[in-house]
């Protein structure tokens, strides 16, 4: 998959997840706003929703599936969930 593929899948990931989220609780959609972590705007419960859209939507346009599920990825120095840019980023070099 391109990157614009990835950026649109990514993107309405967030915006169906943003729809069960009160209007202060929504996710920002600027690429780089902070995801998860110190001052991130999701709690372990939105980034597994995060996960689960994203993974649907992967699979869904492209047969594909990928596992984002991976406790390794939140440990390493290139955690792809600090933004959605670092997770666009992530998903080009593996799908």
């Amino acid at each position: 998959m391109d990157t614009s593929a990835v950026e649109r899948l990514v993107a309405e990931a967030v915006a169906e997840l943003n729809l069960q989220r009160s209007a202060d609780a929504r996710i920002d959609q600027d690429p780089h706003a902070l995801l998860f972590g110190p001052g991130g705007s999701l709690d372990s419960l939105g980034l597994v929703q995060l996960i689960a859209e994203v993974e649907n939507a992967i699979e869904d346009a492209s047969g594909q599936r990928v596992n984002l599920a991976d406790e390794a990825l939140l440990d390493s120095a290139e955690n792809p969930f600090t933004s959605i840019a670092a997770l666009c980023a992530y998903l080009v070099r593996v799908v």
